[in-house]
């Protein structure tokens, strides 16, 4: 008994040190028990990031290298040498986002049945060799069948998702998921980079330059993927490096937080699928999803051209993306300590999208190319910050593990559709340099944001509220709470939302 007493009272010391590790958000100490004294809450998540947080980011890094390819593969003459138009452009774009949206949704079962484990590398080797195809591929049919099975394959990117969400309590999460984010806004930034230093490769071997930008992109992405395959735990129990009293440790800290990990209940996927449409704030934070996706979509592919479209040419332009992306990202890491600190998802949501809004204003305001690319400073981080918070929300409130898997599957195939419009607004309907109509839609969106999240967070609340009566009503009635059993659906009452 001292020694447990003892365990609870070191680690309510630890909750209070602010210089714990950036990463550790101390569970509540009933979570926290261990049968071994000497497990500690920062050893044993340090260690837990040390294996899956690298492949993870790795893995979302490499297919979202893509996304950014394109945009500057078409600056470095994709267009020129295949002979292709703007909307010729734009319905290649379209073409990469249709299958997400048919697909998505089969895929997620599958994640849930195979395994995200096994199926994420699997799809990112494929996907690597089919953008590798992209630099071979001389004809616009050619190209259109690539970007179709490239779009496919990268719909894995919401298996990590689901994946990520398996291994950590819910209020430790969104910085994980920011971390992982952090490729989202740093794969155009290093993409530029890249094209600036490959498209130099202009004419080796008789290939173009954007041409070597696919060629060892595609390969890049077969290497990690088989790397992934052979390296990425099933779950939290056959993470090889942690002992047996971790081990425990961390289920037990994931079962007190309603976190399941493993699941034999692939039936109940579509059921769960229909349980998910009902709910208003699964549909809200999709919404955003959708909304803000538009935005990252947008500006991932595009901001090389708007950025030249300031005045800056050729591998300039590209080099010029970097500083936007790159502050991107620390915003985006900085809001997730202070979401997970505090709890606040949906806070943290609308003040990114305020911060894009008057990045947007700005850019709309001014016709200086050096305010307009000012407030790209403010558009990227408000934009892309927003995108972590919105997945870990959706992972945080539905439980249990098939319905989260169904409700991220939802969620991921509404963002698709924001892809698409993304690319009709700044490929085709919105004219360069100045791109107004689609900026002044982008303005809009983070407005519905900000407006679908407060909704969300006022539902939750009053649900938060509703629950919190029913469970005092219970324990007055029956003198405790149930014991724990299986993992609990996000309707129970002993289910809290995270705000």
């Amino acid at each position: 008994m001292a020694t447990v007493s003892r365990l609870h009272t070191d680690l309510e010391i630890l909750d209070e040190k602010s210089t714990a590790s950036i990463f550790e958000q101390v569970v509540d100490g009933h979570a926290l028990g261990a049968p071994d004294s000497s497990v500690r809450s920062t050893r044993v998540w340090s260690k837990m990031d040390l294996l899956v947080l690298p492949i993870v980011t790795l893995l979302f890094f490499i297919v979202c290298l893509d996304g950014a390819n394109i945009g500057n593969a078409r600056i470095a003459g994709l267009q020129q040498t295949l002979g292709i138009s703007d909307e010729q452009f734009s319905i290649a774009m379209t073409v990469a986002a249709i299958p997400p949206i048919v697909f998505q949704i089969p895929i997620n079962y599958l994640m849930i049945t195979v395994g995200p484990h096994i199926l994420v590398p699997m799809m990112v080797v494929l996907s690597g060799v089919s953008s590798a195809l992209q630099g071979v591929v001389t004809t616009y049919p050619g190209f259109l069948a690539c970007r179709f099975f490239t779009g496919l394959l990268q719909a894995c990117l919401a298996g990590l998702i689901i994946y990520l969400a398996c291994f950590y309590p819910r209020r430790m999460l969104q910085i994980r998921t920011s971390v992982m984010y952090c490729a989202l806004a740093l794969a155009p930034s290093i993409s530029g980079l890249l094209a600036a230093a490959i498209v130099r490769l202009d004419g080796l071997l008789h290939k173009s330059g954007y041409a070597w930008l696919f060629l060892l992109e595609g390969a890049a992405a077969v290497v990690f993927g088989l790397i992934g395959l052979f390296s990425m735990p099933k779950s939290p129990s056959s993470v090889f490096f942690l002992r047996e009293s971790e081990k425990q440790f961390v289920a037990r800290a994931l079962a007190d937080d309603n976190v399941d990990t493993e699941t034999s209940e692939h039936g109940r996927f579509w059921h769960e699928m229909r349980r998910v449409l009902v709910q208003p704030h699964v549909l809200l934070v999709s919404l955003s999803g959708f909304l803000a996706d538009v935005t990252v979509s947008g500006l991932g592919v595009f901001l090389p051209s708007i950025v030249a479209g300031l005045g800056f040419e050729g591998s300039r332009a590209q080099l010029m993306v970097v500083p936007p992306f790159a502050v991107g990202a620390a915003f985006s890491l900085l809001t997730s300590l202070v979401s997970d600190r505090y709890g606040c998802r949906g806070l943290t949501i609308a003040f990114c999208a305020t911060v894009a809004a008057v990045g947007f204003a700005i850019y709309i305001a001014s016709e200086q190319n050096s305010i307009r690319y000012f407030s790209l400073f403010l558009a990227v981080p408000g934009s892309f910050s927003a995108f972590p918070a919105l997945a870990t929300w959706q992972s945080n409130n539905t439980a249990p593990l098939v319905r989260r898997s169904a409700a991220i599957a939802f969620g991921s195939t509404l963002t698709t559709f924001g892809s698409i419009l993304s690319v009709w607004l700044y490929g085709s309907i919105s004219a360069p340099p100045g791109y107004t109509s689609a900026t002044i839609t982008l303005l809009a969106f983070q407005v519905g944001i900000v407006l679908c999240a407060l909704s969300a967070l006022a539902y939750l609340k009053a649900e938060n509220r509703r629950k919190k009566l029913a469970r005092e009503e219970y324990v007055h009635q029956h003198g405790e709470r149930p014991p724990h059993g299986d993992p609990v659906s996000n309707e129970s009452i002993w289910f809290e939302y995270v705000m």
